[in-house]
């Protein structure tokens, strides 16, 4: 999994590449995130919808493939 901290402007962070919204889960303060709804994937960045806060703990936990 990745440790990220946000810093109220930034929308992108960069994960592991060829995943998708179905094969990870992505938690902002202990609350975890909606596909699609609250961020996107393309390639290897992970855009977030609205920028997390200033020093909010985001975690990103990565499924097994199939």
């Amino acid at each position: 999994h990745g440790d990220f901290t946000g810093d109220g402007s930034a929308t992108t962070i960069t994960i592991d590449a060829n995943r998708s919204v179905d094969n990870i889960i992505v938690v902002v303060n202990g609350l975890t995130l909606v596909p699609t709804t609250d961020y996107t994937i393309s390639g290897s960045t992970l855009t977030f919808i609205a920028a997390p806060a200033n020093l909010a703990e985001i975690t990103v936990r990565y499924l097994r493939i199939s």
